[in-house]
């Protein structure tokens, strides 16, 4: 067995031929539309086994590609923090060559790649019981689920109809925010996008999707969406206010986006960023509209459960279902992350009785060990330690996990109210649009 990386773009369609022979017709032919082209690709970061016939001698081979598995260059927002990741895709094995270790073999060597190229967090979307064994473990939710919350399009149309005679209407209104202003939803244009990832960078330090997105991303995502019948002009919508990009939102219509129910929604709210409740209010009326004009009875939310658009969602009786599928991270690096983690963890200290005085936290897992300087006091400098597997610290970082899921003895009792402060529990998520 030989691994190798692949030779692009010279093996393109035998790389094809490989994962449609693996992943089956649809699956392959969905692939074969992002391979390659997606922002970072590097040849360098993919790898493949070959098949056991027609070597040529020359360190190539005309036979087929047995084994495949790849990289996807990432970057994850935890708080305040990007940091450098990899996504490990595109594992499959023909199955004639099944059962002799290659797929083991092949992620063994992503993972040497992955410290290779410096990234202090992997990722992955798979089967748990495979990828454990590297020390991926769930520490992120997908907006992708056996089930889905669900908005009746009958309610969703009346957003943004509020009768202010009616006690109860009133005083919701109120309760949300509503102010009146006069808002223009129209369907998203390019020059939109500065102002749109401003929104999404915002929903993102809440953790509403912690994978980043800069503008080659972005730009690649939203073509790579309409090529595959996900998108169209009518299906990203911004809402508009005295000139100001106040909110989006971002559809899928007509096609199901849960694959696990043959039942699921066919019209669905895949993201909505912003914060203004008369922005987020017109954005969902239009929505409903276009659910009615689908004719499609319930509109499926993929949407966090804390933001606006889910408040407001709620309010007009909407079904929230807090079950959520879960995507897995892996520690590669305690020292990269805990640094690129400085800003956030310092952050969560400002206005708090902790930032007296300057803290060292020290980091360490059952192999290595990590230490920062936080705080911005003038005091003595104090030591705050944590212990943990690297599977459990990895979930604490991401807010996966809150302190209390950690096992006893991975700290001190009296330094338990600032590592909260510090390691506050949240529900991060990964958006439908970055499941590629």
């Amino acid at each position: 067995m030989q691994i190798r990386t692949i030779r692009w773009p010279d093996e393109r369609q035998a790389i094809l031929d490989h994962i449609q022979l693996v992943h089956g017709a649809e699956d392959g032919a969905l692939l074969a539309k992002w391979y390659g082209t997606m922002p970072g690709f590097d040849p360098a970061d993919c790898f493949v086994i070959d098949s056991d016939t027609d070597e040529t001698g020359d360190g190539g081979t005309t036979g087929e590609i047995a084994a495949h598995a790849m990289l996807l260059p990432r970057h994850i927002q935890f708080g305040k923090s990007v940091l450098s990741a990899a996504e490990i895709g595109v594992v499959g094995t023909l199955e004639a060559y099944r059962h002799r270790g290659y797929a083991t073999a092949l992620i063994d060597r992503v993972i040497e790649r992955m410290a290779e190229r410096r990234d202090a967090v992997g990722v992955v979307f798979g089967i748990p019981n495979f990828y454990e064994r590297w020390g991926y473990e769930y520490s992120m939710g997908l907006y992708l689920t056996s089930y889905e919350s669900l908005l009746d399009t009958e309610l969703a149309l009346k957003a943004g109809k509020w009768n202010f005679g009616h006690s109860h209407q009133r005083r919701t209104a109120a309760r949300l925010g509503i102010s009146g202003k006069d808002i223009t939803v129209r369907p998203f244009a390019l020059s939109d996008l500065p102002a749109v990832m401003s929104l999404y960078a915002q929903g993102a330090v809440e953790g509403h999707s912690i994978m980043v997105r800069d503008e080659p991303t972005w730009v690649w995502q939203l073509n790579y969406m309409e090529d595959i019948g996900r998108s169209d002009p009518t299906s990203f919508l911004v809402a508009e206010h005295d000139g100001a990009i106040l909110g989006y939102l971002r559809m899928v219509a007509n096609a199901p986006v849960n694959w696990f129910r043959a039942d699921s929604s066919l019209f669905s709210i895949i993201e909505c960023e912003g914060d203004d409740p008369d922005a987020t209010e017109a954005l969902l009326a239009e929505a409903a509209a276009c659910a009615r004009d689908f004719a499609v009875e319930q509109i499926g939310l993929y949407v966090h459960p804390q933001s606006r658009l889910m408040t407001h969602a709620l309010a007009h009786g909407a079904a929230m279902r807090s079950f959520t599928g879960a995507g897995f991270l892996r520690l590669n690096d305690l020292p990269l992350l805990l640094e690129g983690m400085t800003d956030t963890l310092h952050g969560r200290l400002e206005d708090t009785v902790f930032d007296k005085h300057p803290i060292r936290l020290r980091v360490s897992t059952e192999a290595n060990s990590a230490e920062i300087v936080i705080g911005s006091g003038d005091g003595s400098e104090e030591l705050a330690t944590l212990e943990s597997p690297a599977p459990d610290l990895m979930r604490l970082f991401s807010g996966w996990y809150g302190l209390g899921n950690l096992v006893e003895g991975s700290y001190t009792l009296r330094q338990e109210k600032l590592l909260s402060v510090l390691f506050p529990q949240s529900d991060p998520r990964v958006g439908i649009a970055d499941l590629i």
